[in-house]
């Protein structure tokens, strides 16, 4: 692959990533009690998760 096709592929990747990244946030700013309802409903699925992570972590030494 030459520098002009990686260059090219670089570019349109950046351009997805900031397209993307802005629809995210408008999304989450539009729907924004829902996004708080959900975050405050997975805190204790991730705290269980990471002590489970930290366990296996433990034990495996």
């Amino acid at each position: 692959m030459n520098d002009e096709n990686k260059s090219y592929k670089k570019f349109i990747l950046l351009l997805t990533g900031s397209f993307i990244l802005v629809l995210g946030i408008t999304l989450n700013l539009t729907w924004w009690e829902e996004f708080v309802l959900i975050g405050k409903g997975i805190i204790g699925f991730v705290l269980a998760l990471a002590g489970l992570l930290v366990l296996y972590a433990v034990n495996k030494k």
